[in-house]
């Protein structure tokens, strides 16, 4: 198996595949990657699995030229939020060559817009926790979340001074840990310096250590991203900690594991619904630890590494030859 990728390498040894880096440039909203064909030419692959992403226009190229010499899977098809990108992006759907969605909900959407259900398989993205365990009966249960790049998309200002309110109305013995580095680090420091929660919500940055991790896990109440909802969703199930995000969240489908009062809460595009959530779930420990164990459950029956490596073998066997 070769993984070409734009990136830095990431393998490690024991590892079943090989990697090629080819550069990838943008110019205006497009990717390019130029060598891509002269990879796909020396080492003569069977099956190709590619990101269905329209801006990375030397994918589609290469599959126009290759034809049915390669067996071609489509792997990554979302909505995305522009209308004309999303009737371009289903009128070249419309192929032979099976399609991977990230969720079931996607998957849907798009037999819905008149492609053949038969060849649109569903790979849930997933995170891999190598040792995933539920903390969800864990004592104490004392924090609040966010583990992942310090970025506006969070909108992790509304959630500290959402949390200052929880804690003025409740007198909780809480805290609300930010775990992770970005561009908004400073503004955050100010902001919770200037609303004195100096030793309430804390930055430890960026933290890659599973066990350390899962010292704060154990302690969440919930993971909270108002913002943006990627990932971390999964992270978070795969500990047996329900994740709080607004419906309108930024995601590549991964907040539609979220089931709402189930394994998690969809908020309103509010502040207020913020707020309400998060404090529902501070006074409220058997209905937290419930949908803990909900998300535990979520996590390993529907969203393990090894379903999605499934949905992919089930693509494979479709594949378009």
């Amino acid at each position: 198996m070769i993984v070409v990728h734009s990136g830095e390498r990431a393998g490690e040894p024991g590892d079943r595949f090989a990697e090629v880096l080819v550069p990838m440039r943008k110019v205006g909203p497009f990717l390019l990657q130029r060598g891509l064909m002269d990879v796909i030419r020396q080492h003569r692959p069977t099956t190709i699995i590619a990101e269905f992403n329209l801006r990375n226009l030397m994918s589609f190229a290469a599959k126009a030229r290759l034809g049915s010499r390669v067996r071609w899977v489509w792997w990554g098809l979302d909505k995305g939020a522009s209308d004309a990108a999303l009737r371009i992006k289903t009128w070249l759907a419309h192929g032979k060559a099976p399609i991977v969605f990230y969720h079931h909900r996607i998957r849907d959407f798009f037999v819905e817009q008149g492609l053949d259900p038969d060849r649109l398989h569903v790979a849930n993205n997933t995170f891999h926790v190598e040792n995933h365990r539920s903390f969800h009966e864990s004592r104490p249960k004392d924090i609040f979340l966010n583990v992942g790049t310090l970025d506006p998309r969070k909108q992790n200002d509304v959630t500290i001074r959402a949390f200052k309110n929880v804690l003025d109305k409740t007198g909780c013995d809480l805290s609300l840990y930010l775990i992770g580095e970005g561009r908004d680090r400073a503004m955050l420091t100010q902001l919770v310096r200037d609303l004195g929660l100096d030793d309430r919500v804390f930055l430890p940055g960026k933290i890659e250590d599973p066990a350390v991790l899962e010292e704060y896990y154990a302690r969440a109440i919930a993971s909270v991203s108002f913002g943006q909802a990627g990932l971390a969703v999964l992270q978070s199930m795969a500990f047996g900690v329900p994740f709080v995000t607004k419906k309108s969240a930024i995601s590549g489908g991964e907040k539609y594991n979220i089931i709402d009062g189930y394994n998690g809460i969809f908020c309103e595009d509010d502040s207020a619904a913020l707020e309400e959530a998060m404090l529902y779930l501070a006074t409220d420990d058997a209905a937290a630890r419930t949908m803990g164990s909900n998300a535990y459950t979520h996590y390993r029956e529907r969203a393990s590494v090894e379903n999605m490596v499934d949905g992919f073998r089930i693509a494979l066997a479709d594949g378009e030859g």
